[in-house]
């Protein structure tokens, strides 16, 4: 499991209440792991935060 110290918290919260989205972003490679959660940095609502969560469901890499 990906070790979630440096994550924002509402990325960690709202991965935490997704569990295949949680799945699909250990799953990630580093340098993936590390584009989500620079573009989550980006994210300015509680929506947004769960919108691109949502994305991590439908492949590993939908978000890009």
């Amino acid at each position: 499991m990906y070790d979630m110290n440096g994550i924002p918290q509402g990325l960690s919260m709202a991965l935490s209440r997704n569990e295949k989205a949680m799945s699909s972003f250990s799953k990630l490679s580093e340098n993936d792991r590390k584009k989500f959660v620079d573009l989550s940095r980006s994210v300015r609502s509680k929506q947004e935060m769960n919108r691109l969560v949502s994305k991590l469901e439908n492949g590993k890499n939908s978000f890009l």
